[in-house]
């Protein structure tokens, strides 16, 4: 069990880091060699091309939260998988959107000797996504960055 709870921190950690905009968090969490495709037009190769790919879209105007739910991990030693379901909403303040969804993540992930279980792939299978403008007079009181500078 100890394995799975690990794994589930790490997922957890990883999610958080994107939200904070934690980006040494995240390469802290990811293998070096990692895989990730999110979407058609979001796919990486390598830990450092993921980070530098989520740092230039995730500007000041786009603020994200993701939440992680119903873990299935599968532990062989020292690799494992697993399938999460994940809701996400995304408040696009530039463009006056908000983007929510969900997807299936299926993940893999391997034990390094020094640095415990790290992301090695992240495979998004979007299950719905749905826009619609932010209400009139919107206004956005804090951010992720509230959270990283403590303003």
């Amino acid at each position: 069990m100890t394995d799975r709870w690990e794994i589930e921190h790490l997922k957890y950690r990883y999610a958080s880091c994107v939200d904070t905009r934690d980006w040494d968090g995240l390469a802290a969490t990811l293998a070096p060699e990692m895989v990730a495709r999110y979407r058609a037009d979001l796919a990486t190769e390598g830990a450092d091309a993921l980070v530098a790919e989520l740092r230039s879209r995730l500007t000041e105007h786009r603020i994200t939260l993701h939440q992680l739910q119903h873990p299935v991990i599968e532990v062989e030693g020292d690799r494992a998988r697993a399938t999460w379901t994940m809701v996400d909403r995304t408040l696009c303040t530039d463009l006056g959107l908000v983007v929510e969804g969900a997807s299936l993540s299926t993940d893999t992930y391997r034990r390094d000797p020094e640095r415990g279980w790290l992301i090695t792939r992240i495979d998004y299978r979007r299950l719905y996504e749905s826009r619609a403008p932010l209400p009139e007079g919107f206004t956005l009181v804090t951010s992720p960055f509230d959270a990283v500078t403590g303003l």
